[in-house]
């Protein structure tokens, strides 16, 4: 009597865990501009940008980017090694050499993606800037996970230019 609720319960939670790992990851949907997008009103998301971004655009989830005292492509080429260096990471859409890029970051146990759209931007004095864009594709808290995984490559990338 028992055993078969259990199987069912079992079988539902295999069949929901494949479903996340293996829906499609559209890029035309989670491709996205940090600097223009339309953020959520949940908590599953973080957002960088660079200072000169509106204060109306500002909330508690959004954090003021470094200015680096490098190029832009040698800035997005540190980032990038930094990013994909992480366990679970992968290139979405875009890269590097374009300056604009789209990573997924997976969790280790359920395999919940996170997405973290990066756009790197010339400051105009020979120095370049990020706006970065780290959002959960599930659930309405991501438990402060986006805003760790974005300082974490920041201050990474920090380091390694020195």
């Amino acid at each position: 009597m028992v055993v078969l609720p259990v199987a069912v319960l079992s079988l539902a939670a295999v069949s929901v865990s494949g479903w996340i790992r293996l829906a499609p990851d559209d890029p035309e949907t989670w491709h996205q501009d940090p600097l223009t997008v339309s953020v959520g009103e949940q908590s599953n998301w973080y957002r960088l940008t660079p200072p000169a971004i509106e204060e109306r655009d500002r909330s508690e989830q959004t954090g003021t980017s470094p200015a680096f005292d490098v190029s832009v492509s040698e800035l997005a080429v540190t980032f990038d090694e930094v990013a994909t260096e992480e366990s679970r990471v992968e290139v979405l859409a875009g890269s590097a050499t374009e300056e604009f890029v789209t990573y997924i970051q997976r969790s280790a146990l359920m395999g919940y993606p996170d997405y973290i759209s990066v756009r790197f931007l010339d400051t105009n004095n020979g120095g370049s800037t990020v706006a970065i864009y780290s959002r959960a594709r599930y659930g309405s808290s991501d438990l402060g996970v986006n805003e760790k995984r974005v300082q974490r490559w920041v201050q990474e990338t920090q380091q390694r230019l020195g």
